[in-house]
């Protein structure tokens, strides 16, 4: 960071998080010995957020699996393979990224079984 403050690519150090602070809060701040991790809280349909601050976040893939669930909350892994031009193993990846962060959960069994977006 001092190196783009010697060649005036930034205004001071550290101007930024005040900033940051106003729009999002500390919660969006992970903080370890080593570094700062700042996550953003993603916005989808009908101003619902999603995804955690800490931890795996929720990329397009996913916001794309979770509109599917929405849609239809007893959609098959295959359906959703297919509208995502995926594999079933990709969409199972991505499904248990969602379920990690307790986005959704599955209820009932395989077969009969459905989605449910947690809030």
């Amino acid at each position: 960071m001092r190196i783009f403050r010697d060649i005036d690519l930034v205004e001071q150090l550290g101007s930024g998080v005040p900033r940051i602070l106003q729009s999002y809060g500390k919660e969006c701040f992970y903080f370890s010995d080593n570094f700062t991790r700042m996550s953003f809280p993603i916005k989808v349909q009908e101003g619902k957020t999603v995804g955690k601050t800490v931890g795996k976040t929720v990329g397009t893939t996913q916001i794309k699996l979770l509109a599917l669930i929405r849609k239809d909350p007893m959609i098959t892994r295959e359906s959703m393979a297919e509208d995502l031009q995926l594999s079933v193993r990709g969409v199972e990846y991505h499904l248990n990224i969602l379920k990690e962060n307790k986005t959704i959960a599955r209820k009932g069994g395989r077969k009969e079984g459905y989605w449910e977006v947690l809030e």
